[in-house]
């Protein structure tokens, strides 16, 4: 297809989706059975789960969006979905969302994540063959798990050595080697799909995801201050006034449970907040870069991207942890930051961040690479964002034993989903099924009697 037709046909399509997959913005009663906080994957499917019950429950959430981390931009590139946050749809066989796709082809292309990648040292494009075995060792060592210490500390030193490590470090995970749990993964995560592998969705998960839900009422805009539980029921108090319920449902990121942007009145157990101190959000942003089709017509469509960094071994690798060329087949190409590093730019701005991608593809393809193929991007700043304080789930050190205190209810009253919640913790699928726990769960039931 010609490239003035994809992008005709992008503008309507995607932009006539969205706009029908907007929720329905009302409460359902002013004094419900159930509050649900928040309207990422895991409220929507609690709120969804209430719904098929036949429980009353009202969604609220203090962005003017559903989806949270799930997120498809469609108007900073005229129409083209960009993902801000969730973009792989993880253990495909197993996930909701990709059979749900599937079985809507008329409005969703789900095909399989392509395998090809490519890999620079400077400007020279090498075959990474060093690359990918030293990546390859140190997923292995966490993979294979151990007692509850810094994944760095498990790596020998003549990997560390060597001149690509600092390369693999960035790529494989938003968090830093010192600050990531090698027991978090095999104390607790739960997804037997997992090697089935991953998926893409041409129009966006987030797009996906909205579409998905799209029977969903939400109250958007609606800020939680404050859950009282210290009598009967709970007291939910927002920007908008108070809503009075016997249950709720809390979804926010930990992150924002770890700031305490939520107060419990009264205050929950130290254990919980030892949880919530225990279980924090990595760093992760994107830099997504709309390209002139003579940059991105050399490349495959969806085309791993990986470049040389040379930190020195530094604890947050300074570069480009991965890269996705072509996405879908269109002109834009996303950039991954993690980490500390990540954290530094973003508190420098946006433009910080897009430059520092700009100057290393450089690099990469010439000083010239700007005026030549740049068109337009934009930068994510998920560690600002009141709303999520990160990207997603991940235990530090020593504090692996304590994600499943995260989802304990309290009071029989006040219940808790999200990823950092879910057996597969850090996806859609696994915040998805959170929410349908905190339902299901035999706490809820006797919280409504």
């Amino acid at each position: 297809m010609k490239l003035i037709g994809r992008r005709q046909f992008l503008k309507t399509s995607f932009s006539g989706l969205a706009l029908a997959t907007l929720p329905v913005i009302s409460f359902a009663q002013s004094n419900p059975d159930v509050v649900v906080i928040g309207a990422g994957a895991a409220g929507l499917s609690a709120m969804a789960e209430l719904k098929r019950r036949g429980i009353i429950a009202v969604c609220i959430e203090g962005m003017n969006r559903i989806g949270g981390r799930c997120y498809t931009d469609t108007t900073s590139f005229s129409g083209i979905p960009a993902d801000h946050g969730a973009h792989w749809l993880h253990a495909k066989k197993g996930n909701e969302l990709y059979k749900f796709g599937r079985e809507n082809k008329d409005k969703f292309k789900i095909y399989d994540e392509p395998s090809t990648s490519v890999v620079y040292d400077g400007k020279n494009k090498v075959s990474g063959s060093t690359f990918w075995h030293v990546r390859k060792k140190i997923k292995n060592i966490y993979g294979n798990g151990g007692i509850d210490e810094p994944l760095m500390k498990k790596i020998p030193e003549n990997l560390k050595k060597n001149n690509w490590f600092d390369t693999a470090h960035a790529s494989i995970t938003a968090r830093d080697f010192d600050n990531l749990s090698i027991a978090d993964d095999s104390l607790n995560y739960e997804d037997s799909y997992w090697e089935s592998g991953n998926a893409l969705c041409k129009e966006g998960y987030g797009t996906l995801l909205a579409y998905y839900r799209r029977d969903i009422p939400v109250k958007l805009n609606t800020i939680v201050n404050e859950i009282k539980w210290g009598g009967k029921g709970v007291q939910v108090v927002t920007n908008k006034g108070t809503i009075n319920a016997k249950a709720c449902i809390v979804t926010t990121s930990v992150g924002v449970l770890r700031a305490e942007k939520i107060k419990f009145s009264p205050k929950l157990s130290s254990r919980k907040y030892e949880a919530f101190e225990g279980i924090t959000m990595g760093t992760s942003n994107r830099v997504i870069i709309e390209l002139k089709k003579k940059f991105v017509g050399r490349f495959k469509n969806d085309t791993n991207f990986y470049s040389k960094i040379n930190s020195n071994g530094a604890k947050s690798p300074e570069g480009i942890g991965y890269g996705l060329l072509k996405m879908g087949g269109t002109n834009l190409c996303l950039f991954a930051l993690n980490g500390e590093f990540s954290r530094s730019l973003e508190n420098e701005g946006s433009q910080a961040m897009i430059d520092f991608v700009v100057n290393q593809l450089k690099s990469n393809f010439g000083s010239k690479f700007y005026d030549k193929y740049f068109v337009k991007a934009i930068a994510t700043g998920w560690n600002k964002n009141p709303f999520t304080l990160g990207a997603y789930s991940g235990a530090i050190p020593g504090k692996s034993n304590l994600r499943p205190e995260l989802k304990k209810p309290v009071g029989d009253r006040i219940f808790f989903a999200g990823e950092a919640t879910a057996g597969a913790y850090s996806t859609v699928h696994g915040a998805n099924r959170s929410g349908i726990r905190a339902v299901t769960g035999v706490f809820i039931s006797d919280a409504l009697d």
